[in-house]
């Protein structure tokens, strides 16, 4: 059967490419409204002088190739969308609860091997063939168990005698904490993993560097909605067939894709955001989140930090760079007074221009 969509216009298997683009701009909206009222100066990380001088990619064309990548994304995930055929949770519940007392029951006679017997195992083991969950689906359903796709919400299916209290608890709390804890982990993982290969692959080949994701490091001060500035050729081997491929082999359901798809679109987002603002929630996984990116973008830094989630990779690899080091710091500040030089002799260089014209114009008047 299908399980009815969180959203009444739209289905559920729509919502891991949708919810993720709509986070996106959430966020970064949040983000340029602080950086254009000056709110938070004392957490940002770069100064407006930084951002004139170093920047090359204009913001139009920031915000051009991130609506690109987003389309291709949806347009994918459209055309491979399909509905979930799934269980009720009581269900579910009762196999994982059906597996747990056999778990028992091999665990006893295992016990039993070797002289050794639990109480709670042994009261626990009963017939494996007493078929509960099959009664349950026969009891629930009846006759339309060939077709579950016309069969309402089934009653209580846990009230049974076949179940002891802590068969039934064990089975809730696999199906609701554990199982989609582990879920999450192994994606977590497969992701992190991905990223950061691909990503220092792109910056060790010299030619995947220059002619692709070079573009992404245009953007030297990072910001908010520079996040999705990349190269397609970069975007549709990373983004739309590797990270769709870690979510399967974690497989993860609809709402849980949609739900990672999310967090991982946030942090890559406040990644960029160019505040290192206190309480991040992104530190927990990865500390000083926000700067670790954020030294990767500098030029000095371009070849440590590419991983997204944690640091693990970079330091099992020995590419992880503190960004609380002395050398680093040093490096940053040396940047702001690189920066602010440059603009003040840019602007002298501009007020002479414009006072050279005005006496030209005068002469000629």
């Amino acid at each position: 059967m299908t399980r009815e969509s969180i959203l009444p216009i739209l289905g559920d298997h729509h919502l891991p490419y949708v919810v993720p683009v709509i986070v996106y701009w959430v966020i970064s909206f949040i983000f340029h409204y602080i950086d254009t009222k000056g709110l938070l100066s004392a957490y940002k990380l770069h100064t407006s002088a930084e951002d004139l001088s170093k920047n090359r990619a204009t913001k139009s064309n920031v915000i051009k190739f991130a609506l690109l990548q987003q389309a291709c994304q949806c347009t994918l995930g459209y055309l491979t969308a399909t509905e979930e055929q799934v269980f009720p949770h009581d269900y579910a519940i009762a196999v994982w609860a059906q597996n747990v007392r056999y778990g028992g029951i091999v665990a006893t006679q295992w016990l039993r091997y070797f002289g050794l017997e639990l109480a709670w195992v042994a009261n626990n083991s009963k017939d494996p063939e007493s078929g509960f969950v099959e009664r349950f689906i026969q009891n629930t359903y009846g006759n339309n168990i060939g077709n579950l796709s016309h069969v309402a919400q089934p009653q209580t299916a846990l009230v049974s005698t076949d179940f002891s209290t802590w068969t039934v608890i064990t089975a809730k709390l696999l199906y609701w904490i554990l199982v989609p804890l582990f879920q999450y982990i192994s994606v977590m993982i497969l992701a992190d993993t991905m990223q950061y290969f691909t990503h220092r692959a792109f910056h060790v080949n010299k030619w995947l560097y220059r002619h692709i994701h070079s573009m992404h490091h245009d953007i030297y001060v990072p910001y908010a909605y520079g996040a999705f500035y990349n190269h397609p050729l970069e975007t549709i081997p990373i983004d739309m067939i590797l990270f769709p491929m870690c979510i399967a082999i974690a497989k993860l359901d609809n709402r849980q894709a949609t739900i990672f798809g999310a967090i991982w679109t946030f942090k890559t987002v406040v990644d960029h955001c160019g505040y290192d603002l206190p309480y991040n929630p992104c530190n927990i996984v990865c500390p000083h989140s926000v700067l670790f990116h954020d030294l990767h973008h500098q030029t000095w830094g371009m070849k440590h930090n590419f991983s997204v989630y944690g640091s693990f990779w970079d330091r099992l690899m020995r590419t992880h760079w503190s960004p609380c080091d002395e050398l680093a710091q040093e490096k940053y500040k040396r940047g702001k007074v690189i920066a602010e030089t440059s603009v003040a002799r840019k602007r002298l260089v501009e007020r002479a221009s414009d006072m050279t014209v005005g006496k030209s114009t005068a002469v000629n008047t």
